[in-house]
């Protein structure tokens, strides 16, 4: 996945070093979306822009046959 704009922007919003979680209905997004903004901040982790703390999967799979993420806690870093 290429950068993106609405994962970029949000995290922005984010204090450093703060305990954030994410979950689609906590950002307003449909789960699909909220699966691709958590891929976005993986990504960010592989960068060094996040620390991720943890992850939470759903019972439900992707078309991928992964498990959906259905929430995200991390620390954005300085």
């Amino acid at each position: 996945m290429k950068d993106d704009p609405l994962v970029d922007q949000l995290l922005l919003q984010v204090p450093l070093n703060r305990d954030v979680r994410w979950t689609a209905e906590s950002l307003g997004l449909s789960e699909r979306s909220f699966d691709e903004v958590a891929q976005r901040v993986l990504e960010l982790e592989d960068e060094g822009a996040v620390d991720i703390i943890n992850l939470s999967r759903d019972s439900a799979k992707t078309s991928k046959g992964k498990r959906r993420l259905n929430a995200i806690r991390f620390m954005r870093l300085g």
